[in-house]
């Protein structure tokens, strides 16, 4: 009959671990054969491809300062620490004690009669040790472990990530400032031939020689250029600003100046099953989605019962000089089981939100790996269009460079007008300005491919 009653209690342990099976796993984004441009992704020196040593200058600088960077470093030492006290679960519990008790009995309680041989007075010393191991049978605690380790290696993929991210965005600024730069002067240059071309029509109205309508489109065309100039200079403002936050700069302070254009990389995307081992939050969101499926084995387990091994040891005597002789040593042992039997559905409820975190890990890592496919294909549509802009932006650039020139040639042969060359140095900056724009928008979208692949 003993025996039985061991036998069901087994039983039902047993059972109430098995009453909960582990959770679906979810369905893989199937990743496609290849991206819509072929060739090798960008290297982890991808920055110093662009050849413009004030941008590598300007990310050590933000790396160096960067709170983001300082918020996801302090989160992977938590994560770290984390994982050592995980560790140290496993591991059986020992402390050493020492203590000292004085006590005096009464003789007015009428216990103990005055003539009993008994010591009024006693001092017990002890020294000992304690110790207490929770057997891991059921892998509650390996479980936990391999939570922590996964999160673990998930803030460190998010140092990563975040440090690919500040490069990134420092690089892209960097450019736009670039760019916004070469648009300040290239709108000062359209002001000035606008507001010369001006100054000549009013004299040809003051000499007769026009009538009045040309001079009012004159005079809207120079005060619209100089509304773009304007505007041009408050883009340039608003970009400096963002790069010296970014490096962490005060207000004001001056940024460095690039002579020459940034040689332009030639970055591909790789291959899209290389992209989901390169790119440090696909590997986070993964390794995080891991440790919610660690987690949900720690819940499971937790349904089983405990199993602990308590003892202690050392010496206990009265007087203290006795204390460590062999008449007063002692020690003991006492293994307990703890069987789970009604907690007011407290595990359950723990067990519920774990799977509601792993579902909820699943999701997010599906997002990332969808949401990195989707920004690899645009960086890469990005640059086939502007890689085709700037070829004919620079074809027409050159076009008209060859006009402003024959028409200085022919002023200065005296058989071609002022206003002649006027239009064509206005046409020339125009034409300047927007092959920068585009030069440095296809700069930008190098940087946004980089950063997709994992740089």
């Amino acid at each position: 009959m003993r025996l039985a009653s061991k036998s069901l209690l087994v039983a039902a342990a047993l059972l109430v671990g098995c009453a909960h099976e582990p959770a679906t796993p979810p369905a893989t984004p199937v990743a496609p054969a290849s991206f819509s441009s072929a060739g090798p992704a960008a290297t982890a020196g991808w920055l110093e491809k662009f050849q413009d040593p004030a941008l590598v200058a300007l990310v050590a600088r933000a790396r160096a300062g960067s709170p983001d960077l300082a918020i996801v470093r302090a989160r992977q030492r938590e994560a770290d620490a984390v994982l050592v006290a995980a560790g140290g679960a496993l591991q059986p519990t020992l402390s050493a004690q020492a203590g000292i008790e004085a006590s005096r009995i009464s003789l007015d309680t009428g216990r103990i009669p005055y003539a009993a041989a008994v010591p009024r007075r006693t001092d017990v010393a002890g020294l000992g040790v304690k110790a207490s191991w929770e057997l891991d049978f059921w892998g509650r605690k390996a479980a936990a472990i391999s939570a922590a380790e996964s999160d673990a290696k998930a803030s460190a993929a998010s140092v990563a990530q975040a440090d690919l991210a500040l490069t990134a965005e420092v690089a892209r600024v960097w450019f736009a400032v670039r760019g916004a730069r070469e648009q300040v002067a290239c709108l000062e240059s359209e002001f000035a031939a606008r507001y010369r071309e001006m100054e000549i029509i009013q004299r040809s109205v003051a000499g007769g020689l026009l009538p009045t309508d040309p001079l009012s489109s004159a005079k809207l065309a120079a005060a619209q250029a100089k509304v773009d100039e304007g505007l041009g200079r408050r883009r340039l403002a608003a970009a400096e600003n963002a790069l010296r936050a970014l490096i962490g700069a005060t207000p004001g302070e001056a940024l460095p100046t690039a002579a020459q254009t940034a040689t332009m990389p030639a970055f591909g995307a790789g291959l899209p099953s290389e992209l989901l081992q390169r790119r440090p939050d696909v590997r986070a969101a993964a390794l995080r989605f891991d440790a919610a499926v660690s987690r949900e084995g720690a819940a499971l387990a937790d349904f089983y019962p405990s199993v602990t091994l308590n003892g202690q040891a050392g010496w206990q005597a009265d007087p203290a000089s006795r204390v460590g002789r062999g008449s007063s040593a002692f020690w003991g042992l006492a293994p307990s089981v703890d069987l789970p039997l009604f907690d007011g559905s407290r595990r359950e409820a723990n067990l519920e939100v774990t799977r509601a975190r792993l579902a909820g890990a699943a999701a997010e890592w599906q997002k990332v790996v969808l949401n990195a496919f989707r920004e690899v294909e645009d960086a890469l549509a990005d640059l086939r269009e502007l890689e085709l802009q700037e070829k004919l932006t620079q074809q027409v650039h050159v076009a008209v460079q060859e006009r402003l020139q024959n028409a200085e040639a022919r002023q200065r042969a005296g058989v071609a007008p002022e206003a002649e060359v006027i239009v064509a140095r206005r046409d020339e900056a125009l034409a300047r300005r927007t092959l920068s724009m585009v030069v440095w928008e296809r700069r930008q979208a190098a940087v946004r491919l980089a950063a997709a692949t994992g740089g």
